[in-house]
């Protein structure tokens, strides 16, 4: 599903992840609640402005970097997560915002180091997950009966 080349150089900027991955995360909110005000409200507010919700999108970013060569090892950060994202009503038309605005932050915080391969990279690894959270959350949706974006 995601290539060698991919796995690798996402692998490899765990590190940087790990030391900013908060300010990355912070300013992917900033650039997503600017561009699309209209998502707002389904995130708690205070967990944003006390940097909670950033801190732990961060974890989970570094988590998918450190591990994306294991990814038995993510699953329970992805059921959980999941489930938070079918509270939250989370449709597979917002992951592309997501994403979108989590590759500028890490071009606005990387800097140079947010080369042409790396960032290929992440659109990849980022494309990938987002559909295995698409496809965990319709699963979720229809056992629940709350099917109302299948």
């Amino acid at each position: 599903m995601i290539s060698q080349q991919t796995i690798d150089i996402v692998k490899s900027t765990a590190p940087v992840l790990k030391k900013n991955g908060q300010q990355i995360t912070t300013r992917m909110y900033e650039i997503m609640f600017q561009n699309h005000p209209e998502i707002r409200e389904q995130f708690d507010m205070s967990a944003q402005a006390n940097g909670s919700q950033p801190a732990r999108l961060a974890t989970a970013v570094y988590g998918y970097a450190a591990q994306i060569d294991n990814l038995p090892a993510l699953k329970s950060m992805v059921e959980k997560i999941a489930h938070r994202h079918v509270q939250t009503h989370v449709t597979p038309e917002q992951y592309p915002i997501v994403g979108e605005s989590l590759l500028q932050a890490m071009k606005d915080v990387l800097g140079e180091a947010a080369t042409e391969e790396v960032m290929a990279a992440w659109t990849e690894a980022y494309q990938a997950l987002s559909q295995v959270f698409i496809n965990r959350e319709h699963e979720i949706y229809s056992d629940s009966q709350l099917c109302e974006v299948c």
